[in-house]
């Protein structure tokens, strides 16, 4: 690669990693533990690699119905390497004020030359099979879970939706288990709420030059050496009428993360008859919570899981 080349790279890799602090910085802001609400914090749900790795729970205190809650698996964005369960697990608490329990995660982050797949989707994967295990504890339904992410985390949640039980992460992954990992219990989830997550890698790196070197330091490869990682972790590269319903939220004016990347997932759930609902937000760009300019999208996302659930 040339020397200007590698200029460009590293003014783009700037450039988003100034946009994720704006967004970091912006859910720092993050609203308080919304009234009804209860939160335990910093539960480690996997050890695995000499690693821990923690969630927060928000329950609303109010005695669980018989049958128990629906749960929402909350996946925080950053770019594959940023980011924690912290910025957003506040905002998306305010879906426990509605009978929601919600579940915010950490996963493993990438850093330079320590790529993050396939653990940042084996610890989401383990995160819902904690949420079955755990179901009574927090007075959840364990057939009612959905996952809902923006940006990485965005694109963690349409992959818990799309990639089957047996993906292989990493190509010929041997079969000796994995320390942590729950076997038996399903990590199957029943809705996708995707804010602005990529879909398609491949495709993302010819869109954005901004994404080129968030998703390489995430694969730890290129599409030229190992196409398949780039396949195997992309959500529309694993669409099947199996797919749950599946809600995506994505900014017209985004440039990290274009709007074709949500266009190219909602083509692949209609030709696999999946039901879904594409939401185009006019002049938003990327890295915005439940509410944006003017309009909160909450009420939206309520509307979409009661459907689901047929509540």
């Amino acid at each position: 690669m040339s020397w200007f080349a590698n200029v460009l790279r590293w003014l783009a890799w700037g450039a988003i990693v100034g946009v994720a602090g704006v967004f970091v910085r912006a859910e720092a802001d993050r609203p308080d533990l919304p009234d009804g609400v209860e939160v335990y914090t910093d539960i480690v749900y996997r050890r695995v690699a000499g690693r821990q790795v923690a969630l927060d729970v928000y329950v609303p205190v109010l005695p669980a119905p018989p049958r128990g809650r629906p749960a929402v698996l909350a996946i925080h964005g950053g770019g594959w390497r940023g980011g924690t369960k912290n910025d957003y697990g506040r905002e998306v608490a305010r879906l426990a004020q509605h009978g929601y329990v919600v579940v915010s995660v950490d996963y493993q982050l990438s850093r330079s030359e320590s790529p993050s797949w396939p653990q940042n989707f084996e610890d989401v994967r383990e995160a819902v099979r904690w949420v079955r295990r755990h179901a009574q504890d927090f007075g959840v339904d364990p057939s009612r879970i959905a996952a809902m992410g923006s940006s990485a985390g965005g694109h963690l949640a349409a992959l818990l939706g799309t990639a089957p039980d047996g993906l292989m992460s990493v190509k010929d992954r041997p079969t000796g288990g994995d320390a942590g990992l729950s076997r038996g219990v399903s990590a199957r989830v029943q809705a996708v709420v995707d804010f602005y997550g990529p879909s398609d890698l491949r495709m993302l790196l010819s869109q954005s030059p901004y994404a080129v070197t968030p998703v390489e330091l995430m694969l730890g490869s290129t599409p030229a050496e190992d196409g398949w990682l780039y396949d195997a972790a992309s959500p529309a590269q694993h669409v099947s009428g199996a797919a749950p319903p599946m809600l995506i939220v994505h900014g017209r004016s985004d440039y990290l993360v274009p709007p074709a990347q949500s266009e190219e997932l909602d083509r692949a759930l209609a030709e696999a008859g999946v039901e879904h609902r594409l939401i185009l937000v006019e002049s938003a760009g990327h890295g915005f919570g439940l509410r944006v300019g003017g309009r909160d999208l909450l009420p939206e996302i309520l509307d979409f899981l009661a459907t689901v659930w047929k509540d």
